[in-house]
This record gives structure tokens, sequence and C-alpha cells, in this order.
């Protein structure tokens, strides 16, 4: 009886720290998260990025769906997809070029996704300026400050590497834009690329470090940023 009691007491009290864990997230679809976005100046970028946001098209496909958004969103030279022709438009497909197959076939990225380094090497071939930073090298401060430099920062995007466990949410690895940062709040949104699972989601910057620093196992590695500008 008294072990029941203990698992039972247990219980309740995982059960209140994942209610307070939850109550951290704060979708953009709710009155509170919409108005966050409206009343923050860093916000500049959701709407670039808002205006290309696909949704990834295989589960994998995170990291090309965050990349062909944020390609899109600046100012370089698409591709013409033939479907589109004479339109131009970065897609998740065109995306894999003679240099990006090469880095990772689309097959191993449909298996197996990106990691934060191939992720940047991803931009590049592309195109676009990158930089990494792993979270285990990066601090809470130092990513705060990052964030609200490419917000600033017409020609720059942020894209971020992390675990949906420390949010938390459903699964694990993820990639997505950031669109917005709020002082008061000390929170980002974060504009989720897996549009048919999560809305974007504001967190603060603590809690996404916390997120970065879980160890993605293809690299065995802390998940961190990538810092994308034009060349």
């Amino acid at each position: 009886m008294v072990c029941r009691k203990l698992v039972a007491t247990a219980f309740v009290a995982l059960t209140a720290t994942m209610a307070i864990a939850q109550d951290d997230l704060l979708y953009l679809t709710t009155e509170a998260g919409e108005d966050r976005l409206v009343k923050t100046g860093l916000n500049r970028d959701y709407f670039s990025l808002a205006t290309y946001l696909e949704t990834e098209q295989v589960l994998t496909f995170c990291g090309p769906a965050s990349v062909a958004a944020v390609a899109n969103s600046l100012n370089i030279d698409r591709p013409s997809p033939d479907r589109l022709y004479p339109w131009t438009l970065f897609t998740q497909d065109l995306l894999f070029n003679a240099a990006n197959q090469e880095l990772k076939p689309y097959g191993m990225v449909e298996h197996e996704g990106l990691t934060l380094e191939e992720l940047d090497q991803f931009i590049e071939n592309v195109g676009l300026a990158a930089e990494h930073h792993f979270a285990d090298e990066t601090s809470v401060d130092e990513l705060r400050s990052a964030i609200e430099a490419t917000l600033s920062d017409r020609n720059a995007r942020l894209i971020v590497n992390y675990s949906r466990q420390a949010l938390p949410q459903k699964g694990d690895g993820h990639i997505s834009p950031i669109g917005a940062f709020d002082a008061d709040t000390d929170s980002v949104l974060i504009l989720d690329v897996a549009k048919y699972k999560y809305p974007p989601v504001w967190i603060t910057v603590q809690k996404l470090h916390d997120a970065m620093m879980l160890i993605d196992t293809g690299s065995n590695r802390s998940r961190g940023f990538v810092e994308v500008s034009l060349q």
C-alpha cells in the first residue's frame, strides 16, 4: 500500500511538472500568441518567412523545408521548377543540386535527415553564407544575441536545430527557422515546418537552448543553430 501511495505521489508530481512545462509553450494560433507577435518589435522575418514556409514533404525533411523557406525569403537567384515554368522557386526537391547530392543524397536525407554541420553545408551549396554554432559551445546570452542580430538584419535568417523532448512536444530532433523575438518575455517564435503536427510556437530563449543541448545521435554532438546570410 505504501509503495502504491509513493508511486501515485510521484505520478502526480510528474504530471504537475509536465503541466508547468506545457504552459511554457505559447502557440501562435492562440490570442495571446498573436498579440505577442503584433506587439514585439523584432517580428519582420515572420512575414517574409511565413510567405514561403512549406510543410516538410516527408518526416525527415525539416532541414530542406527550412532551407527552402529561408532561401526563397532572401534575394538570391531561384531555380525554375519544370511544373512552375517560367516562374522560379526553391522547392525541397530542387535543393538537391549536384553539390548537395554529393554531400548527402536525397535518399539518405529522406532516411535520416541532416545534422547541424550538414545543414550548414547544405545552405552554402545553394548560394548562401552559413555559420553554425553548437549549443554546448554557445551560452544562452550568445544565442539571444544571435537571435536579435539576425532578426534585425533584412539579409539574415536563423535556423535552429533542437529536440522537441525539452519543450516538451512529441518527437525528438527537429529543424525550423526563427520568425520573431519578444524581449519582454525573452521568448522566440519557432516557425515549425511540421505544420501538420504543430503551429508556430513561442518558447523562452533558455528553453530553446536547453532543447539544443540534447544530443543528436546522427553526429553524437549537441544540436545548435545556423546563422544564414547573403554571400
